[in-house]
């Protein structure tokens, strides 16, 4: 059975979500926590084992390709294949599932298997945007993220404001989806304009085929702009990043860890933005690398003045973003190299941090330096 012919990554997408559902169906709660522990244990099983038959010494060549029609008429398919990129993010996203299920095992006592299905579902859909090569795949998988995590948020949040948290993430992520849309959108009709086509039967979604088209001045700067916007809001980059934050103090710190740690917004950058409009990519680095500078230094600033722990972690996760940023607006292979090192990086010691926060509010019922005095005392070793 060689790569192709094996839907590796079909597995990775639809595995946790039929674990979703399933876990949804068992009445007896701890049988519901072991079948959600061996779905995410058997995801990161699948997920190395992807990682270690990756051949890298096929460069930027699509591995565990599934290529299958699925709207015709638009020339939608359902698409899928993995890189050297979303290859080490698999991996990642599973453990950091698998991690935040551990931490949760006791401390959700509201609807635990309706948590447990959407932690699952989540970590489904993710895989879906690691992995999907059509654009309104990608798009769709990207959409569907908001739905677990609004949930989430909202139900198992411990601020008062909970609620209003998990609406403002929703909003404000749907806003940066327009902009995706749009600049997807843009990139279709460039392509069928591109080879003197008709619509809708000579739209393209593909990445590979988008990648090749040419694009216009004036086109290629009012995508990459689009894509950027749309990217810049789930990252988060400033102006944008307030609802990271909001979402820290307000939702649950599992949640907290699992948005700290998946970095979506600074994949789609990788994986879209700059190959998508590689001309103006090369044009408005310095506008990366300004903004990239302003966010990690800002960022750091904020979080030195914190008093809160999960705030401060949260502020110290926008200045992160800034250096991976600033990484990636060199356009060398050193720089983008490193932005990726320190994003896998950061993505495991960002979450680990704040699933520690987690478990010293749990014992102290706060996380405000204030407070945490005498640890050993009420965080026995």
């Amino acid at each position: 059975m060689n790569m192709p012919e094996f839907p590796l990554l079909s597995i990775l997408i639809w595995l946790p979500m039929l674990g979703a559902a399933a876990v949804g169906l068992v009445r007896n709660l701890q049988a519901a926590k072991w079948s959600a522990l061996s779905v995410a244990g058997l995801e990161l099983a699948v997920a190395l084992a992807a990682a270690g038959r990756f051949q890298a010494e096929s460069g930027n060549e699509l591995q565990w390709v599934e290529h299958h029609a699925w709207i015709e008429r638009l020339n939608i398919n359902y698409f899928l294949g993995a890189d050297g990129i979303s290859i080490l993010l698999l991996p990642l996203s599973a453990l950091l599932t698998l991690l935040t299920l551990l931490a949760t095992w006791n401390s959700v006592q509201r609807l635990p298997r309706f948590h447990l299905s959407l932690l699952l579902a989540l970590e489904g859909v993710t895989m879906g945007v690691f992995t999907a090569m059509d654009m309104i795949l990608f798009f769709l998988f990207w959409e569907l993220t908001l739905v677990p995590i609004f949930f989430l948020i909202g139900l198992w949040g411990i601020g008062p404001g909970r609620r209003e948290a998990a609406m403002k993430y929703t909003l404000v992520m749907l806003f940066g989806g327009v902009a995706l849309l749009f600049a997807i959108i843009l990139l279709a009709f460039n392509h069928a304009d591109t080879i003197q086509g008709h619509i809708p039967g000579d739209l393209s979604f593909s990445l590979p085929m988008l990648s090749a088209t040419p694009l216009s001045g004036r086109t290629e700067t009012a995508v990459f702009i689009l894509l950027m916007l749309g990217f810049a809001v789930k990252a988060p980059l400033p102006p944008f990043h307030t609802w990271l934050p909001t979402v820290a103090m307000e939702g649950s710190t599992q949640m907290t860890a699992l948005l700290t740690g998946l970095k979506l917004g600074v994949y789609g950058i990788i994986r879209f933005a700059m190959p998508l409009a590689p001309a103006s990519a090369v044009e408005y680095n310095w506008a990366l690398g300004i903004i990239g500078a302003v966010t990690l230094i800002y960022g750091a600033l904020v979080a030195m003045q914190q008093s809160n722990l999960r705030r401060l972690l949260a502020y110290g996760s926008i200045s992160h973003i800034g250096l991976v940023i600033v990484g990636l607006s060199s356009l060398n292979i050193q720089g983008i190299q490193g932005a990726l090192f320190q994003l896998v990086n950061f993505s495991i010691e960002g979450s680990a941090l704040m699933l520690i926060a987690g478990f010293i509010h749990h014992r102290l019922g706060s996380n405000e330096k204030v407070h945490m005095g005498g640890l050993a005392t009420a965080v026995p070793g």
